[in-house]
């Protein structure tokens, strides 16, 4: 659940959601790159049955272009991150930056634990890459593939384990697919940004530590 705050010059009561969802929009149209910008809202209007049919491929991929669902998502994870109450999933599935998640989730039978351990480690990783390491201006592209192999694991055990496509999985694929530019957004968001780190994070600066010390699992 996100958390009420005060801002402090202004003493204007606010959510955490509003509050990251507003600065990562800015940094959005900022950096130019705008939601749904490719994305065709009329792309299926007037459309016979017929033809929605046999062009599910484009509709699809038309589909993907869509990015207000994945603007919600980052907003409400950053969220959860401030939340005080700690996740117990994130410590036991969460592995280091150099480390292979999937050494965690081959061992795991559900599909749903699967889901669990890639959509926590993408997460960490996209956050990690675009406002909480140190080097987040330094690292380039470093580690951008196995953030978009992470969704993209995550939304494929996603569908396995509800048998068939969601809102939330394709939230996850388009991650899995534009996951540089995301991180890229989120590097602008923390360079224009002076005061959002006065929120105590969930995971601090000992933690993250910790995670590049880890041995692969």
């Amino acid at each position: 659940m996100p958390v009420q705050f005060t801002q402090i010059n202004s003493l204007e009561t606010d959510t955490t959601e509003s509050f990251f969802s507003d600065h990562f929009l800015r940094a959005r149209i900022n950096d130019n790159k705008p939601s749904n910008n490719d994305y065709d809202p009329i792309f299926e209007e007037g459309r016979s049955e017929g033809w929605v049919q046999s062009h599910g491929k484009e509709i699809k991929e038309n589909d993907l272009k869509y990015e207000e669902d994945v603007n919600q998502y980052i907003s409400l994870v950053l969220a959860e991150m401030v939340n005080p109450k700690s996740t117990v999933l994130a410590r036991e599935y969460l592995v280091g930056t150099d480390s292979d998640a999937g050494q965690i989730a081959i061992d795991l039978k559900l599909q749903s634990q699967k889901y669990q351990v890639f959509r926590i480690n993408a997460d960490f990783l996209l956050f990690h890459l675009g406002l909480f390491s140190s080097e987040t201006n330094i690292l380039g592209d470093k580690y951008f593939d196995k953030g978009g192999s992470y969704y993209n694991a995550a939304a494929c055990s996603l569908r396995n384990a509800r048998g068939g496509r969601s809102g939330l999985s394709d939230v996850l694929e388009k991650l899995s697919l534009q996951f540089g530019k995301y991180v890229e957004i989120l590097r602008y968001m923390k360079n224009q940004s002076s005061n959002y780190f006065s929120f105590h994070f969930k995971f601090s600066e000992e933690e993250l530590a910790r995670f590049h010390k880890q041995p692969l699992q």
